[in-house]
């Protein structure tokens, strides 16, 4: 029997070491995605958002021509504007990159604090919910790249955490069944991580972000010219607006019609 819970104890351990690490794993790859969803919002994504600020505004001038013009909008169109998504808001400025010494220090930080806070290590419901109030701060800090608030979470006193604690009241029968199912529960948690880690590549962010580092290595900068291509866009599209808007102007006060403003 104490062969037993010593080979399970040893088993949870390792279980408990893979899950943290695979834990921190996740948490770089997603701090990477979340890094370059940060750089492409800055540096494309309110270009797309002024882009399709303008073609609502073409598409208004359209709609008030069509109106003057024969008295009632297309189905479709109709349909669009009442189910049409609201703007998202202005991104957030991406996190300044790290020294490759910072980088490694923040990293090791970050397992260190998830084997004090992760979730899975709890032993009950309330330092469960304990814990996982702690590790989203703590994945919230890196994924900013903050150390200052790392640091902080770091020297906070752990409250309610209870690492190894034990039931004097168990026998050894319990103990094992206990330790089993939280062996079981810590290494279903890792397969999921592991799946979740799998999955990651198949987000279209991610797809981009290949492309970005393939083109950087050919000496080009995909995000550059993307950017190039929606000023041209918008340019072209400006055009447009103007055009409309000079018709609606000419038809506006004959049909004693309001100019868009």
């Amino acid at each position: 029997m104490q062969g037993k819970l010593a080979h399970l104890r040893a088993a949870l351990e390792k279980a408990q070491a893979d899950l943290i690490e695979a834990e921190a794993q996740l948490a770089d790859q997603l701090a990477e995605i979340n890094a370059f969803e940060l750089e492409f919002e800055a540096r494309v994504g309110h270009l797309w958002d002024k882009l399709a600020a303008l073609g609502d505004e073409v598409e208004a001038y359209q709609d008030r021509i069509q109106m003057m013009r024969k008295g009632f909008l297309p189905v479709e169109r109709q349909y669009r504007r009442a189910w049409q998504a609201p703007r998202p808001s202005a991104p957030t400025p991406p996190p300044q990159p790290l020294s490759p010494a910072s980088e490694e220090e923040i990293k090791r930080l970050y397992r260190k604090l998830a084997l004090r806070f992760h979730p899975d290590l709890a032993m009950d419901d309330s330092e469960r919910a304990y814990r996982t109030q702690r590790m989203a701060a703590i994945n919230a800090a890196y994924a900013a790249r903050s150390m200052i608030e790392l640091q902080s979470l770091a020297q906070r006193p752990d409250h309610l955490i209870q690492i190894g604690h034990v039931r004097s009241d168990q026998t050894e029968a319990q103990l094992i069944q206990a330790l089993q199912e939280e062996l079981a529960r810590c290494q279903r948690r890792l397969r999921e991580i592991e799946a979740e880690i799998r999955s990651l590549p198949q987000r279209p962010s991610v797809q981009l972000s290949l492309e970005v580092k393939l083109a950087r290595r050919q000496g080009r900068d995909l995000l550059g010219e993307m950017v190039v291509d929606l000023e041209r866009q918008f340019a072209r599209k400006t055009v447009e607006r103007d055009m409309l808007k000079a018709q609606f102007d000419q038809l506006g006060p004959e049909h004693g019609i309001i100019p868009i403003r």
